[in-house]
């Protein structure tokens, strides 16, 4: 289980928001909301639930396994394939997991192909280096390092061109595209 004290503290102070805030909230007094923030009182469900009433959070959230919502991939371990002769996508994000809503990658382009691209979901993309002609449907758009652009992804999508040398991106989809 979750350090449920150091939990509450910590989105308490974010929220900046007093032991006393929280104890009117919850008609709860103060020296047992520092117990618990301390972990030297074990909080009832339904304390627990006022106090995740009073903070804005489900109670459920006090429960969550970091186990199963997180994942930490070393970029060693991180899975690069090689798309087509000039397109390497290195994941970010390991999108084999079920359930997973969120696709990351790096894609390192050296040459173009003459694919039109659609997907459910949105995608974000963020050029790292180079420049790109990018099309959304009819729109055009010149991207060059530091630029963002963000769209749905069931709209056919393309780069019409690029600059010499290696176009970089770093590109979030939703649901993750699988490849």
């Amino acid at each position: 289980m979750a350090d449920i004290g150091l939990a509450i503290r910590m989105i308490r102070k974010n929220q900046k928001l007093s032991l006393k805030d929280i104890a009117e909230k919850t008609e709860l007094t103060i020296s047992h909301l520092s117990q618990i923030e301390r972990n030297l009182a074990s909080p009832s469900l339904v304390t627990l639930e006022k106090v995740a009433f009073a903070l804005g959070f489900p109670i459920s959230s006090f429960f969550v396994n970091p186990k199963f919502t997180s994942e930490y991939i070393p970029e060693e371990a991180q899975r690069t394939i090689l798309l087509n002769a000039g397109i390497t996508l290195r994941f970010l994000i390991n999108n084999s997991v079920q359930n997973s809503h969120l696709g990351a990658y790096i894609a390192k382009i050296t040459e173009l192909g003459e694919d039109i691209t659609i997907h459910h979901g949105d995608k974000f993309i963020l050029v790292l280096e180079g420049e790109m002609r990018f099309h959304v449907a009819q729109r055009e758009f010149f991207l060059s390092k530091g630029d963002t652009l963000y769209f749905n992804s069931l709209v056919p999508h393309w780069i019409s061109e690029k600059s010499e040398g290696t176009l970089k991106l770093f590109v979030v989809t939703t649901p993750p595209e699988v490849f």
